[in-house]
C-alpha cells in the first residue's frame, strides 16, 4: 500500500509541473516587403469587364484597405484636371489574385478614364501598383492570364501566356513608344503570344498593347496586355590591363544601369560609370579579378579577366649599369601604378630600398653592397621578376688627373670610374666644392679659394636615401700658385670713384679699405681683376687696400687718397 501510494504522489507532482510550464509562442516578423502588381482586363462571358490584380507578397504589416485606384479626367471651365477616386474591396487581402467588376455604378460616377492601379494600405505604409490604361468604351475579346513579368534585351523573344483566339485576325502589337507594329506568333493552342523585344535605349519599360487592324482613328483605342522591364547590357572595359589606383569606366549598352551591380571578384558593386578600383580590390586577393555584372536576372562575365598592372621586366632598365656601394641608380620604365601592395626589391639575394622623385622617377639604393653585378629583383606575392641586365656595384676609384693651369679658378680633370649624371664632391683640405655632375669617367672643377702649395684631393658623393656622405682619399694632388696683389688705379679719387685692383687669383682674396671688408666684383672672367667701391660715408685722407686669403695678407706702398667730392 505504501508502495502504490508513493507511485500515486509522485504521478500528481509531474502532472503538476507539466501544467505549470508555460510555452510562449514569439511570433516570426517577416521583414520582406509587401509586392503586388496591377495586371489586365478580362471580359466575362455575360461582356462584363474585370480588372486584375495580383498580390504577390504580404508580410505581418497590417492591412487596414486594398483596392483600385483610378485615374480620370475631369473638365472644369473647359480645362482638364487629372483626379483619382479609390474603391476599396471588401474580401480580406491574401495573397494571390484579386478582381473588381466595374458596374454600373463605378461607371456612372466616372466619366473618361484612363488609367488605374491596385493598392494597399497598411498600418505602416501605402503600397501602389502600375498604371495600366484603362478603355471602357471598347470592349476586348482575349484575356491575359495572371502574375507573368516579362523581363528581357532587345532581340530577345518573350511569351506571354493567356486566350487569345483570333487576336492576331483582329490585332496589332506595339510596344512603347515605337510608332509601327511588332510582329508576333500566336501557338500552343492560341495561349501562346511570344514576340521579339525591339530596341529600347536605355529606358527601363516599356508598355506592350494591341490595337484593332480595323481602327483607323488617329487615337485608336489601346488594350493593354503587360508591361516589359528590359535587362541592362554593359559594355567590357576598353582594356583589361589598369592601374589600381584609377577608375574602371563602363559603358552602358542598352537598358537602365542604375539597378545593376558589377562584379569584381567576389564582389558585387553597385554601377557607377566610373568606379574607384581600390575602394574595391586588395593585393591579398591577388591581381587578377573576373569581371562582368548582374542585371537582376542574369550574371554575364566578360570574357577575360580584369590584370592589375604589374611591372614589365622587359620595359624596365638602368640608364646607366653602374653605380657606387651608398650611391644609387636611376631605373626607368617603373611607375607608382604598376607597385599594388607590398613590393619588395634587390639586387640578387640583396634587399634594397627604391625611392621616386616628385616626377615619378624611381632610384634604387644599394646600400653597402660589395662590388660585382646583380639583377634586379621585382616580388610580391603574385610575382617574382628577375631582369636580364644586370646592374655593376663598384667602388669609387680615382686613377690621375690633369691640370690645365695652376691658379685658382683654373680647371681640373680627375679619371677614374665616375658614372655621367652622378654628382660627386671635391674635397681639397679645407676647401672644395659640392654636388658636381659627372662625364662618363671623368669630373671636371675649378680650383677653388686654397692657399699656394700642394694639396691632397678627397673624392665623395651623397647618399640621399640615407642623408649621408662616403669620402674616397685619393693619392692624387693638385698644385696651386699663391694669390698676388700687384696694383691698383685710381690713386685717388671721392667716394664714388671706383677702384680696379690686379693680381694673380685676386678675385678669390678678401679686399680691405682701410679696417673696413669690401666687396669685390670680378672683371669679366678673369679671376685676376676685381672692382671695388668706396664704403659709405669715408672720410676725405688716404688709405692702405689690402688682399687676404687664409693667413696671407697683401698689401702695397701705395695708398688711396679720399678727396671731397
Amino acid at each position: 500500500m505504501k508502495r502504490q501510494h508513493l507511485l500515486r504522489c509522485l504521478l500528481f507532482i509531474l502532472i503538476m509541473q507539466i501544467s505549470c510550464n508555460k510555452v510562449e509562442t514569439i511570433p516570426m516578423e517577416d521583414t520582406k516587403p509587401i509586392r503586388i502588381e496591377t495586371q489586365g482586363i478580362e471580359i466575362t462571358e455575360d461582356k462584363k469587364t474585370i480588372l486584375t490584380a495580383n498580390i504577390l507578397h504580404l508580410n505581418t504589416d497590417k492591412v487596414i484597405e486594398h483596392g483600385f485606384e483610378f485615374l480620370y479626367i475631369s473638365y472644369i471651365d473647359n480645362q482638364s484636371i487629372e483626379k483619382t477616386k479609390t474603391y476599396p474591396i471588401t474580401e480580406k487581402a491574401v495573397p494571390g489574385r484579386v478582381s473588381l467588376a466595374l458596374e454600373d455604378n463605378i461607371l456612372n460616377e466616372l466619366t473618361n478614364l484612363s488609367r488605374y492601379r491596385y493598392y494597399i494600405k497598411t498600418d505602416k505604409d501605402e503600397i501602389k501598383g502600375n498604371y495600366v490604361p484603362l478603355y471602357i468604351t471598347t470592349t476586348q475579346d482575349f484575356s491575359i492570364h495572371p502574375n507573368q513579368a516579362i523581363t528581357g534585351y532587345s532581340g530577345e523573344t518573350v511569351k506571354l501566356k493567356g486566350n487569345f483566339k483570333d487576336v492576331s485576325i483582329k490585332y496589332d502589337l506595339y510596344i512603347g513608344d515605337h510608332p509601327t507594329p511588332i510582329p508576333y506568333n500566336i501557338s500552343n493552342n492560341s495561349i501562346d503570344l511570344s514576340f521579339t523585344l525591339p530596341v529600347n535605349g536605355f529606358k527601363e519599360e516599356a508598355s506592350v498593347y494591341l490595337i484593332k487592324k480595323e481602327d483607323t482613328s488617329n487615337y485608336p483605342s489601346q488594350f493593354y496586355i503587360a508591361s516589359v522591364k528590359y535587362l541592362t547590357r554593359i559594355n567590357p572595359p576598353d582594356d583589361y590591363n589598369i592601374s589600381p589606383y584609377s577608375y574602371l569606366h563602363l559603358t552602358v549598352k542598352e537598358g537602365p544601369a542604375y539597378n545593376s551591380s558589377i562584379i569584381i571578384g567576389n564582389k558585387l558593386v553597385p554601377y557607377r560609370d566610373y568606379i574607384m578600383l581600390s575602394d574595391y580590390i586588395s593585393p591579398d586577393d591577388g591581381d587578377v579579378f573576373r569581371l562582368g555584372y548582374y542585371d537582376g536576372r542574369d550574371t554575364v562575365i566578360f570574357p577575360k579577366k580584369l590584370q592589375i598592372f604589374r611591372p614589365d621586366i622587359n620595359k624596365i632598365y638602368f640608364p646607366s649599369l653602374r653605380a657606387h656601394p651608398s650611391g644609387n641608380a636611376l631605373v626607368l620604365g617603373l611607375s607608382h601604378d604598376q607597385l599594388f601592395g607590398d613590393v619588395a626589391f634587390s639586387l640578387g639575394s640583396h634587399p634594397v630600398h627604391m625611392g621616386y622623385d616628385n616626377q615619378g622617377i624611381y632610384s634604387i639604393y644599394p646600400g653597402s653592397l660589395p662590388d660585382g653585378e646583380y639583377p634586379l629583383e621585382i616580388k610580391s606575392k603574385n610575382y617574382h621578376l628577375i631582369s636580364q641586365k644586370k646592374l655593376k656595384i663598384e667602388t669609387l676609384k680615382a686613377t690621375h688627373l690633369t691640370q690645365n693651369g695652376q691658379d685658382m679658378g683654373s680647371t681640373v680633370t680627375v679619371f677614374g670610374n665616375f658614372i655621367k649624371g652622378h654628382h660627386y664632391n671635391i674635397m681639397l683640405d679645407n676647401n672644395g666644392h659640392y654636388g658636381i655632375p659627372a662625364e662618363e669617367g671623368k669630373l671636371n672643377f675649378t680650383i677653388p679659394m686654397l692657399k699656394g702649395g700642394k694639396h691632397n684631393l678627397t673624392i665623395g658623393y651623397t647618399d640621399a636615401h640615407e642623408n649621408s656622405s662616403t669620402a674616397i682619399q685619393t693619392n692624387l694632388t693638385i698644385e696651386v700658385n699663391q694669390f698676388t696683389f700687384t696694383s691698383f688705379s685710381p690713386l685717388k679719387g671721392n667716394t664714388s670713384t671706383n677702384i680696379r685692383l690686379k693680381g694673380k687669383s685676386i678675385a678669390f682674396a678678401m679686399i680691405y679699405f682701410g679696417d673696413n671688408w669690401v666687396h669685390a666684383s670680378q672683371v669679366g672672367n678673369s679671376h685676376d681683376e676685381v672692382i671695388i667701391s668706396l664704403p659709405f660715408m669715408t672720410q676725405p685722407g688716404k688709405y692702405k687696400i689690402s688682399a687676404r686669403i687664409g693667413e696671407r695678407w697683401l698689401q702695397l706702398s701705395d695708398a688711396f687718397e679720399v678727396t671731397n667730392p
